[in-house]
């Protein structure tokens, strides 16, 4: 049940209040929610849900087994760790591995939307209560409600159990404050999603589609309008989700930091897709040794972060040299130097050619990442080299334009929460603003809303 439709509208209008009345008992609440998260996910695939809860079981036994049977705390984890990630290759990795002719059951689960966050959550659970960095939890339903929290459970932002888990065991509150940050950030992530998102959707396919017979300049065009395309569907998802987790009491990750504002490669890494890089740092990074003792094996770990990063997104040759490519990217950065911390905000006229070729380098990485296959990616990048005359691309004008507006305001707004942080204004300015966000979004809405995120598929 995606965010930008009515269906939801409609579901969260009803969902909301009930959900407050039940404010003083937390079980109650959470019970509640356990109900609101099985509706939204199995809005359209009800088996879905079976799936959650027996993730759900697995770890919470596999927790309260640990703590109870400490001799074999060890075997006990191995075997739930083996057993989640068994599930996860079966439902998403199968069918690209069989193909379809495989078992029917793995077959038909082989596009279940959401697993690979909720099992990057069930795998944060289970490890830090291994860790003892946290209890296992005793009440299933306030883990449910958990490991399914509708906001992310979709496409993020991913929690670590041990800094978020707690908030669910807690009382809730819901301030005037809280309300405003929700609605500027929900107006913000629809504006970015339905209007500019959608806006380059159209372009972007056609040059994709047609990548065979277009000039060159078409395929510039389309690689760098689809990595505006995979910021605005992806930020704004993510606006959305903090901004709805936040109305329900309940703190989300940070997914973005203006990230096309970034001078230096690290420095976008730092930016981009920030829960699934702390769930990196937090459980492969670190393990592995960090930095280590010296730049060969600070590279090394950097770069086997990068692989998983592209095996999570899927299993083809596709996302594992797009993990790579960026892997390389990131190392060099580092090997020459080419380091920026993201706290330094003063920009000059180096910072701006530094962000401009931080995004073309980063968007061209993306063919792999866009490209339903190795050979058509090849394809696509020996028809950008094929420079024959110049044609302007007369396609997708308004959606650049929107594109440059979203990252203009982001890095005028760098010093705030995020792009839209406007509570220090008079309420004569922050009304306005809100306004021409909605009859933006609501004039556009019709004809060319895009219901589908491209994060879902991952």
């Amino acid at each position: 049940m995606p965010f930008n439709t009515l269906y939801f509208l409609y579901f969260f209008a009803c969902f909301f209040p009930v959900y407050w009345l039940a404010k003083k008992y937390t079980h109650l609440q959470n019970g509640l929610l356990v109900l609101a998260n099985m509706v939204f996910y199995g809005w359209t695939e009800p088996k879905l849900c079976g799936l959650m809860i027996a993730t759900t079981c697995l770890i919470w036994l596999g927790a309260i087994l640990m703590e109870r049977l400490s001799g074999l705390t060890i075997t006990i984890y191995a075997w739930v760790i083996v057993l989640l990630f068994c599930q996860l290759f079966l439902c998403k990795y199968y069918k690209w591995l069989f193909g379809e002719e495989g078992h029917p059951l793995w077959v038909s689960l082989s596009s279940t939307i959401g697993i690979s966050y909720y099992t990057l959550a069930a795998y944060s659970y289970i490890t830090d209560v291994y860790r003892k960095k946290m209890l296992a939890q005793r009440n299933f339903f306030a883990l449910l409600a958990y490991l399914s929290f509708f906001p992310q459970l979709l496409a993020g932002p991913i929690p670590i159990a041990h800094k978020d888990f707690a908030q669910y065991l807690q009382q809730r509150h819901l301030t005037w404050t809280d309300i405003e940050q929700a609605i500027q950030r929900i107006l913000w992530g629809l504006f970015k999603k339905a209007v500019v998102a959608s806006q380059l959707a159209i372009p972007v396919d056609y040059i994709f589609y047609n990548h065979a017979s277009l000039p060159y300049t078409y395929l510039w065009a389309g690689i760098l309008m689809y990595s505006f395309q995979v910021y605005m569907d992806f930020s704004g998802y993510s606006d959305m989700a903090w901004g709805l987790a936040r109305l329900l009491g309940i703190k989300v990750n940070y997914n973005f930091n203006a990230p096309f504002i970034a001078r230096t490669i690290d420095e976008f890494w730092r930016r981009w897709h920030l829960s699934l890089s702390a769930w990196l740092k937090e459980y492969i990074y670190i393990p592995l040794g960090g930095r280590g003792k010296n730049r060969w094996q600070y590279s090394f770990n950097i770069m086997a972060v990068f692989v998983v990063s592209g095996l999570w997104h899927g299993a083809n040759s596709n996302f594992l040299l797009w993990g790579t490519a960026n892997g390389l990217l990131f190392v060099l950065s580092i090997i020459w130097g080419l380091t920026r911390q993201s706290k330094d905000l003063s920009y000059n006229l180096k910072d701006y050619m530094g962000v401009l070729c931080v995004f073309v380098a980063i968007s061209l990485t993306r063919v792999f990442f866009r490209s339903p296959d190795l050979m058509t990616a090849l394809h696509y990048y020996q028809a950008m080299v094929a420079v024959k005359g110049f044609v302007l691309p007369d396609v997708g004008l308004l959606g650049i334009g929107l594109s440059f507006l979203v990252v203009l305001v982001e890095f005028l707004q760098r010093r705030k929460l995020h792009a839209i942080d406007i509570l220090n204004r008079p309420l004569y300015v922050r009304i306005p603003a809100y306004l021409t966000i909605c009859v933006g979004v609501y004039y556009f809405w019709p004809v060319i809303n895009s219901t589908e995120y491209i994060y879902f598929k991952f």
